[in-house]
């Protein structure tokens, strides 16, 4: 018994490809410009923080801290201008 041959009728398909597991190459391109924009627009902003001045020796002070490096006097917060 003779198996019969399998002939092509032309050239073989590619099998669709989807570009990715669940975005296209350009959508993740776009994605990740965006991440990228929002993360520097949160530095930008958190690097304008409010600052910390002391009330009796004006010194600047980080935001973090609750009291004055200098003299130890309670802070009050002031928006950097």
């Amino acid at each position: 018994m003779s198996q019969p041959a399998v002939t092509l009728e032309g050239p073989p398909r590619p099998a669709p490809s989807s570009g990715g597991l669940l975005l296209s190459p350009t959508q993740k391109g776009l994605l990740l410009i965006f991440l990228l924009g929002f993360l520097y627009v949160r530095i930008w902003r958190r690097k304008r923080a409010r600052i910390q001045v002391c009330s009796h020796c004006e010194a600047k002070n980080p935001p973090h801290q609750t009291n004055c490096i200098k003299c130890a006097a309670p802070l009050a917060r002031l928006s950097q201008g």
